[in-house]
């Protein structure tokens, strides 16, 4: 497998801030399930000034704002939701 098709088999975790706007991309290197990528992203989510929301997508081009559908997410609601239960 080329070093192109690795990266764009990967996964990708993003934080957006308020505005829905990129302010962090992380690639996932040790793991291509999304199970684990969320364990990481939520780290990202409670220690990222700014991030109000992470998503796990399929990594695409360096510049990309992944403007589709993400294969998980999770916000700051749900990580208040867990600390009431």
């Amino acid at each position: 497998m080329s070093k192109s098709e690795q990266l764009s088999s990967g996964l990708i975790i993003i934080a957006r801030n308020t505005t829905g706007q990129v302010i962090t991309r992380l690639t996932c290197t040790r793991s291509r399930e999304v199970v684990s990528a969320m364990k990481s992203a939520r780290s990202v989510l409670q220690l990222k000034v700014g991030a109000v929301r992470v998503e796990v997508h399929r990594q695409e081009a360096p510049t990309s704002n992944y403007p589709g559908k993400p294969l998980a997410a999770m916000s700051l609601d749900d990580l208040m939701g867990e600390q009431t239960r």
